[in-house]
């Protein structure tokens, strides 16, 4: 399955790009190479001034240092006048993605990606509509769940009843075209009670999925989940805790390599909407989760809820991840390199580096100082296409 997104996302990357009068052609052998930038390329390193990043074919070929670049002879120069240069940014919880406007406001902000955590109606032709949006290269990539998997009357759409029938229907939602599998473990959330998956169906569901190199993220609010959630060995946590985490049950989550994705933005208007302090306790615990060692990966459950979100660059989850004590680069590595992870495209996404797709977020000012430089955009590469150039 892996192969295919590759493949699909490749074939895409290769099949167009523009002319200088930001027209769109099917050059591939067209060259082009960003100078003169400030460049964070999402590993984490320190960023390097004066650096060149060059696209050939819609991948990058050289990123790094002007002075080492190869610029070739037949390559157009693009100066960015000392803007900042980084991977396109990965929304890894939305909803309400299969909209054609809601896409390509994400990609002009320079959130290529974005990773759908559940349709509220799941259909055969779910996975041919993802595709079908994510082919044109205006809209940001959309990766897709499909269903939340649950258990009968469970928190979720896709009910399971047994250990052998959740291996079936995860087996055939991987067949039909699922990027990754979500499931809920989940009891008492918005007002309501829900039947708990079984510990034995989880593990099922994770060693279904993980048989088909496919990562599983798990939707939880409280500590007892989140123990569920570790035995049964899923990927990622969708949504901090709104109970204050144990330091062993957070060791427990680093040890692992279990990703987190706060929706700090998702807590805060549930917050203010109920009068409860679930922020509050949230950034307290992704504050101590990071200070721990852990991993991770931004998301903010875009239209999971009634409450507002922002559209396009999630600016107030990032201020927010400030506010609980990350620091610039670590929010810039959990937009990027992590959450390409646990997109299971770290291979191909995720950093600006060679051999990988040219999705590139050009900002002016630097955002290792001022964080809303992110909102700031001069341009946008998507699958190797100017897509943005203010």
């Amino acid at each position: 399955m892996f192969i295919r997104i590759i493949i699909f996302f490749v074939s895409i990357a290769l099949a167009v790009n523009l002319n200088s009068n930001g027209i769109m052609h099917k050059d591939s052998t067209k060259v082009f190479a960003l100078v003169n930038c400030l460049l964070i390329n999402g590993t984490g390193n320190e960023p390097i001034e004066n650096a060149t990043i060059i696209i050939r074919d819609n991948l990058i070929e050289f990123s790094g240092k002007s002075l080492d670049a190869p610029i070739p002879d037949n390559a157009e120069i693009i100066d960015l006048k000392g803007a900042t240069a980084l991977p396109g940014f990965i929304n890894t919880h939305v909803h309400q993605d299969y909209n054609d406007a809601n896409l390509k406001k994400w990609a002009a902000e320079g959130v290529t990606t974005v990773r759908d955590l559940g349709v509220r109606e799941y259909t055969p032709d779910t996975f041919s509509k993802r595709d079908i949006l994510s082919s044109d290269v205006f809209n940001a990539r959309l990766l897709a769940a499909g269903p939340i998997v649950t258990t009968v009357n469970g928190y979720g759409t896709m009910e399971v009843t047994s250990p052998g029938d959740a291996e079936d229907k995860v087996n055939n939602l991987l067949e039909n075209g699922a990027d990754l599998v979500k499931i809920a473990i989940e009891d008492n959330l918005q007002m309501r009670t829900f039947p708990l998956l079984t510990e034995e169906e989880i593990k099922t569901i994770v060693n279904t999925a993980h048989k088909n190199d496919t990562k599983v993220s798990a939707h939880i609010s409280r500590t007892y989940q989140i123990a569920m959630a570790i035995s049964g060995g899923v990927d990622d946590l969708a949504h901090m805790a709104v109970d204050e985490v144990s330091d062993s049950i957070i060791i427990n989550l680093v040890t692992e390599n279990i990703y987190w994705v706060p929706t700090l933005e998702l807590w805060k208007e549930v917050s203010d909407m109920y009068e409860l302090d679930w922020f509050d306790i949230a950034k307290n615990n992704l504050k101590k989760f990071v200070s721990a060692g852990g991993k991770v990966a931004l998301g903010t459950d875009y239209a999971g809820y009634i409450t507002p979100f922002d559209l396009g660059m999630p600016i107030r989850e990032i201020l927010w991840m400030k506010d609980a004590g990350m620091t610039p680069m670590q929010i810039i590595v959990s937009a990027t390199k992590n959450s390409a992870f646990i997109c299971n495209l770290q291979d191909i996404l995720g950093t600006l580096e060679s051999g990988k797709i040219a999705d590139v977020l050009v900002v002016n000012g630097n955002p290792l100082v001022d964080l809303n430089t992110l909102a700031n955009t001069k341009m946008v590469i998507h699958n190797g296409v100017v897509i943005v150039n203010k």
